[in-house]
């Protein structure tokens, strides 16, 4: 029950969000367009070309300088909270990056709108271009894209190197500056990822389970939670069809909130596996069938699962239903792990949170 207080946790802290994601896995260039998929929603729609343009800027540029040994302080995320956008990065930089960096945030947020492009033309046209980029031009650009100062900061790694986080905020309302009293300042989003990384978290998405960003997830999942056993097959495939069944189990019976089903999905890592654990609204008059449902599936025991699964499998064919619960009594019988769930009460309804435990070896 330890992992879904987790849950609860920070589904409390980002109340507000309409979308949240953090990342804090493999850096690819094969998850750009994932993360952007999962940021979709039509609050953006007057903005979505610059909202693509921002995150494939900040998620390219931890690929770009990412170190093999410092994977734990490579971080991605971005919040939407009301009208705004606020995306934030986090990689090391070695101490010339790091004095580069320094100089050319301060002299960029210095400047006014018209002295940035005429700055970026004096650029494109001198052609002044060093290793990777050059010359503050990612930077340059993120900071008319967002039209307003980039925020930074920069900590002690060790001697040779700094930990690099900046945030990028932006209105949906184009061009729009952000007025200080409406800001998500760059301290308060450390501590909240610093709060999530340590949780064990690799991935946290807050938004709408629709299809595509359903798709997106279990692609990031699969990405992420391969690992090397002599079942190696079946260890994917357990990872897989585990997200596949909490995920439609957030679609089955979750509550419509404005039009979408809102929900949360975890992935985390520990000592003994990999640990999947999801919340969101269930629909009216749903609690009871939840929770006698859950506890019947804890309660099953060695061949009882096996004896169940077929029955249900049966039952499925006769009936033409898919609704019968075969997927999550397939995950207990193949993870051996009861299900955590808790369900609470709030404005809004009963909230269901669940998890299961995915063990590295059976």
């Amino acid at each position: 029950m330890k992992n879904l207080k987790k849950i609860l946790k920070f589904k409390r802290e980002l109340r507000d969000d309409l979308i949240s994601l953090y990342y804090a896995g493999k850096f690819s260039d094969q998850f750009t367009d994932l993360m952007i998929q999962l940021t979709q929603h039509e609050e953006h729609e007057e903005i979505k070309n610059n909202l693509s343009y921002l995150m494939v800027e900040v998620f390219q540029n931890i690929v770009r300088y990412k170190k093999e040994n410092k994977q734990k302080y490579e971080i991605f995320s971005l919040r939407s909270i009301d009208d705004h956008l606020h995306i934030f990065s986090s990689n090391v930089v070695d101490l010339s990056s790091y004095s580069i960096l320094k100089d050319k945030l301060k002299d960029i947020n210095e400047k006014n709108p018209d002295d940035l492009k005429k700055l970026y033309l004096e650029i494109l046209k001198a052609g002044v271009f060093g290793e990777k980029g050059g010359a503050g031009l990612g930077l340059l650009q993120m900071a008319r894209r967002s039209s307003n100062p980039i925020q930074y900061n920069f900590s002690p790694v060790n001697e040779e190197s700094k930990l690099f986080q900046y945030q990028l905020d932006f209105s949906i309302n184009k061009g729009e500056r952000i007025h200080e009293r409406d800001k998500v300042f760059i301290a308060e989003n450390i501590t909240l990822l610093e709060e999530i990384y340590d949780e064990d978290i690799i991935f946290l998405f807050k938004g709408d389970f629709k299809k595509e960003n359903a798709n997106a997830i279990l692609n990031i999942i699969q990405a992420n939670t391969r690992f090397q056993t002599k079942n190696k097959e079946f260890n994917d495939y357990r990872v897989f069809h585990t997200a596949v069944e909490l995920i439609q189990n957030i679609s089955r019976h979750g509550k419509d909130l404005g039009g979408s089903i809102e929900g949360v999905f975890s992935l985390m890592r520990n000592d003994s596996g990999f640990y999947l654990a999801t919340g969101n609204y269930i629909k009216n008059g749903e609690f009871e069938k939840v929770e006698d449902h859950f506890n019947k599936l804890n309660n099953y025991k060695g061949d009882d699962l096996q004896r169940v699964y077929l029955k249900t499998l049966k039952e499925n064919a006769i009936t033409e239903s898919n609704q019968a619960g075969v997927g999550l009594i397939d995950v207990r019988r193949y993870n051996l792990s009861p299900f955590d769930f808790d369900i609470i009460t709030d404005n809004n309804g009963f909230y269901l949170t669940a998890g299961v435990l995915i063990p590295f070896y059976i």
